[in-house]
């Protein structure tokens, strides 16, 4: 017999797709036309769509009737029930407070970005920018743009198309339908629909609005009567030391890659395995997960004495094993915090209350554990540790290394991902249930939910699957040359010059002001929070894929391609290679080439790696060079997407190191640098800024000041200078000094202060003067001065690059730099 908490979260997910109905011009059956407004609600004309499409493809009676009168609840047949649905949707959309619009054409509205609007004190002065009609995808049209660029005024062909596939999606989802299927049929085709269409804001996708709406309506039909919420927030601490600490760094080099990105994946598996516990324990469904990014998730419960000590015991049991398993290394903050519908409407207010409880849970790591550090006056030998990761082990090979070393190389192939019961990778030595699984392909009999990796093609998702069905973006982009991913020292030999690797390390900034007082107050509902949270994960889990997919390198060419690169349209690149269990080392030849054929683009491998990412935050290795590019990519892509907005933007660090540095202590360089591009001196702040070779610059010239994309031009034709002797190299070091004699002291200013410093400080010039007239010859003279002198104040870094790009050394030596 269906629950009654399943029909509610059903009809609260249905409730408004008569919406979409309505705008292809679906009408519903003319039994529904004696509804007038009287019965349905003055706005409720949508809801004969939503209840034809309930009768005719769910073939439910109550939730038919539900979201029939789901604006006027005393005409219901279950009038207690409607009027939950009613409330959610009205708590969703603080419609409550913001009167509702009805004069906008949803058929010439686009959905609009709310990214313009955030941390904008006048919404008069934001651009507005709209998203295409269209399921969801993985590329640059789902990048919003002006509406004119859309170049369609009319939506109703669109709404039409999308219908048809929506439909033709529904119909693959055996009965009673899965609310995970339900669920991710509604983001691939309702994520670019506006829910409703106000005067000036149509931002909240109809999705969004939906999912908010049945997690809402849960809480208000089984929780406290006066205070019906619980927000839960699990937090994961020890995030980056779990992933990159090693025990004796020499021995943990073997591997490494392979290692880091199971660690890393690992960690999301088991944060999704606690938000798994905790929808069990509580009676949940998938929609009152809010979110899950980032090592946090949010989830939105019934508020009840049984939940509250569920919720408890969870995360006790949880810490406790953890504890135990790696000494504290790992600890998950799982707070909650109770509230009234007044704190839905106010939601930012209260995710600011819940930032305080997971301030104070951090400082009290364990308190609530049984402490247990292991047996006492014990001794074991050293070769029964591992060298790597530290854990006492008995066998031939560390079980965590291995596991993880697995975990790595299936993520590489895998296509979908596996969750259930009794699967590969398991948590039940952490109290947890749900086990998963990478796979290339799929079994007809799986008897597990089936969860689709970086595609959204309907192909791709297993709507048919019993057990439900999803898809999730994976930054999963690994240099994989056939079946084995390249180490960290195939990939720094890469690098044009100096083998070198570089450690991208980059957040946006002021993520936390940006949600809680990004909107202005009567704004900040729980459906808009969600959508940025939603739109930020799009673009760092999925969208970060395909700029990194911009960098590649090839393990061989046709004959057309090798001419490119012999005529300079691309490089050849020497490789050498350690031979599996052995000292010695192979020779291969790679490439680089522009405009590479159609047959040789297949044979292409990524030449950077993605750590993490998520949320808002990545940490991406690459060889040094395309390191930078990358970052400088990422960051244009990332202001693209986000509208262009002043306020919301990327820091970054990039640490330019020897692949034989420990990732541990690469990491920490380059989150010094993070820090570096974000600091506070002299009562500025930083931020929007990228550290690397000593420098701290912005991304784009402005007020004066030269970004990193100018000066990776100024590298370029620097080095191009050099290989057709217009400059020597040790013109390029004798500027260097000339820097460091002139600014040498501005690293401790602020970046305002730094600014005006080199705009201002003159004094090289005689001397830049002299240096040119002595090492330049004539003919090329004023060339190489208009080069460098505009941007002799910023010529540090080109000439770091400059020097790393034309030096070359021995593949098998090594040395650092710090970045």
């Amino acid at each position: 017999m269906e629950s009654v908490a399943r029909i509610v979260v059903m009809a609260a997910l249905f409730h408004d797709i008569g919406k979409f109905t309505q705008r292809a011009k679906i009408f519903p059956e003319s039994r529904y036309d004696r509804y007038d407004q009287q019965e349905i609600g003055r706005n409720g004309a949508h809801a004969k769509g939503s209840a034809d499409f309930v009768a005719r493809y769910l073939k439910d009676p109550v939730i038919e009737d539900l979201v029939l009168f789901h604006h006027n609840p005393a005409r219901s047949s279950h009038k207690d029930l409607a009027i939950v649905v009613q409330e959610a949707d009205h708590l969703s959309s603080a419609i409550d407070r913001k009167e509702r619009e009805g004069t906008g054409n949803v058929l010439e509205e686009p959905l609009q970005s709310v990214f313009p609007r955030l941390l904008m004190t006048d919404n008069s002065s934001a651009i507005d920018r709209y998203y295409p009609l269209a399921p969801v995808g993985i590329d640059r049209n789902a990048f919003p743009v002006k509406k004119q660029d859309l170049g369609r005024w009319n939506l109703v062909d669109d709404y039409k198309i999308m219908w048809k596939q929506f439909i033709a999606g529904f119909e693959r989802i055996p009965a009673p339908a899965p609310v995970p299927s339900v669920l991710s049929l509604l983001k691939l085709y309702t994520s670019s629909i506006p829910s409703a269409v106000y005067v000036n804001e149509p931002d909240i996708p109809l999705f969004d609005h939906a999912k908010t709406t049945a997690a809402i309506a849960h809480c208000l039909l089984e929780g406290d009567k006066d205070i019906p919420f619980l927000l839960v927030q699990g937090d994961l601490s020890g995030i980056q030391n779990f992933i990159f600490a090693t025990v004796i760094p020499e021995q943990a080099r073997k591997g490494t890659a392979k290692r880091l990105r199971g660690r890393s994946f690992w960690l999301s598996l088991f944060m999704d395995a606690v938000a798994e516990e905790i929808i069990a324990e509580c009676n949940l469904f998938e929609p009152s997960v809010l979110w899950n990014t980032g090592g946090k998730f949010l989830i939105l419960v019934p508020n009840t004495k049984k939940n509250q000590e569920q919720i408890s015991y969870v995360g006790r049991k949880i810490n406790e094993l953890l504890l135990r398993k790696y000494g504290g290394l790992l600890s998950l903050g799982l707070v909650t915090l109770p509230v009234d519908k007044a704190g839905i409407r106010s939601f930012s207010k209260s995710m600011d209350e819940l930032a305080v409880l997971s301030a104070e849970k951090k400082k009290q790591k364990f308190l609530d554990c049984g402490l247990h550090f292991g047996v006492e006056d014990e001794e074991r030998p050293l070769n029964e540790f591992c060298n790597v990761c530290g854990i006492h082990y008995k066998g031939p090979q560390c079980p965590e290394c291995l596991r993880f070393a697995e975990i790595g190389t299936k993520i590489a192939r895998a296509k979908w991902m596996v969750k259930g019961e009794g699967l590969s990778i398991k948590f039940s030595d952490l109290g947890l249930r749900t086990s998963y699984d990478l796979v290339p392909s799929v079994l007809a009999d799986t008897k597990a939910q089936v969860i689709t990796l970086n595609s959204t093609l309907p192909a791709d998702i297993q709507f048919h699957n019993r057990y439900g069905c999803g898809f999730m973006f994976l930054g999963n982009t690994v240099p994989l040359d056939q079946h084995d991913v390249l180490s960290f020292h195939e990939m720094a030999q890469f690098s044009n010059g100096v083998p070198r690797l570089g450690y991208i390390k980059a957040d946006v900034d002021n993520l936390g002001k940006i949600f809680a007082r990004g909107l202005k107050e009567d704004e900040r509902t729980i459906s808009r929070i969600h959508t940025i949270s939603d739109h930020l994960q799009f673009f760092f889990a999925g969208y970060l894929n395909q700029i990194c997919d911009e960098f590649v390198v090839f393990p061989n060419l046709c004959s057309k391609c090798l001419e490119q690169v012999k005529a300079g349209k691309g490089r050849e690149i020497p490789i050498l290679t350690q031979v599996s269990d052995t000292d010695q080392l192979s020779r291969s030849t790679w490439y680089e080439v522009d405009k590479p054929c159609e047959a040789c683009k297949k044979k292409s491998v990524n030449s950077c790696y993605i750590t993490y990412s998520g949320g808002d935050d990545l940490l991406i290795i690459g060889p040094w060079d395309i390191a930078i590019r990358l970052s400088n990519r990422i960051y244009e892509e990332f202001r693209r997407f986000t509208c262009e907005n002043p306020g919301i933007t990327l820091s970054a660090g990039i640490a330019i190191v020897s692949h034989r540095l420990p990732v541990s202590r690469a990491v920490n360089i380059a989150e010094e640098l993070l820090d570096e591009a974000k600091a506070y001196r002299s009562g500025v702040i930083s931020k929007n800024h990228v550290a690397l070779f000593d420098e701290c610059l912005p991304w784009k010239e402005g007020m004066g000041d030269r970004g990193l994309s100018s000066l990776i031009e100024t590298a370029d034709q620097m080095i191009d200078a050099v290989k057709t002797r217009k400059i020597s190299r040790g013109m390029v070091y004798a500027l260097l000094t000339l820097w460091n004699q002139t600014y040498g002291d501005i690293m401790s200013m602020s970046n305002t202060c730094r600014t005006e410093t080199r705009l201002n400080r003159r004094r090289y010039l005689p001397h830049l003067k002299y240096l040119m007239k002595r090492n330049i010859e004539n003919r090329n003279r004023q060339g190489i001065e208009e080069l460098i002198t505009p941007v002799f104040p910023w010529i540090k870094l080109p000439v770091y690059w400059t020097s790393l790009a034309l030096r070359t050394e021995d593949k098998k030596k090594t040395g650092q730099l710090r970045g």
